[in-house]
């Protein structure tokens, strides 16, 4: 079964303010994604919060999630990642599971689940371990990693993240078109905020 792994630990610095547990629908930003992911058929979830956000340890705990902590946020997104592929075993334990995993960033809450399952379904596609969307020439999230790529995390570049690792695989890799401006919308400030909410289409949410 598929993972997703949510890196959790940013500051919100743009947005002013803790962004994941602000209201989105009937729930919260991140409840909103990981309803998604739910409903796509992802049923473990891995949040990568830091240290001090205890709001949101508490949330992910009662969510039924894994928490995973990353000591060192300032350190980029990649740090994330990788505190969260560590709690789960290793890249080379994963790898040993098959088990594909999908990263998306925690402010994601638009994402629909046809868009999350269309890039699973590429991994099975020949040849393909690495896939992500497409929304009207821009790339978005989630990105979908086969068990096979998954060891080529650790040596990424931190500067430059998992963008590295889609020229690494650029061979191997699948892009899908998709009708979801959702996959490409984080929330980063409160305009973005502001314009997304009356587009949200979520119900029932954590």
């Amino acid at each position: 079964m598929p993972i997703a792994l949510l890196p959790a630990a940013g500051s919100s610095g743009r947005m002013g303010r803790p962004k994941l547990l602000l209201p989105f629908g009937s729930g919260t930003v991140i409840g909103t994604l990981a309803n998604s992911l739910r409903a796509a058929g992802i049923e473990r979830i891995v949040v990568v919060a830091s240290p001090g956000d205890l709001p949101l340890h508490d949330w992910v705990r009662r969510s039924g999630h894994t928490l995973a902590i990353n000591p060192s946020p300032e350190r980029g997104m990649l740090s994330s990642i990788l505190e969260g592929v560590a709690t789960l075993g290793g890249p080379e334990a994963l790898a040993r599971r098959s088990e594909p995993l999908l990263v998306s960033p925690a402010d994601l809450p638009a994402v629909q689940p046809e868009t999350i399952r269309a890039v699973l379904a590429a991994l099975d596609l020949p040849g393909v371990s690495l896939a992500w969307p497409v929304y009207r020439g821009t790339n978005g999230h989630p990105l979908a990693l086969a068990p096979e790529a998954i060891p080529e995390i650790p040596a990424l570049d931190p500067e430059i993240g998992l963008k590295q690792l889609r020229e690494k695989l650029a061979d191997r890799s699948a892009t899908v078109e998709v009708d979801d401006r959702g996959c490409v919308q984080d929330l980063d400030t409160p305009e973005e905020y502001a314009a997304l909410r009356p587009l949200d289409r979520s119900e029932g949410l954590a």
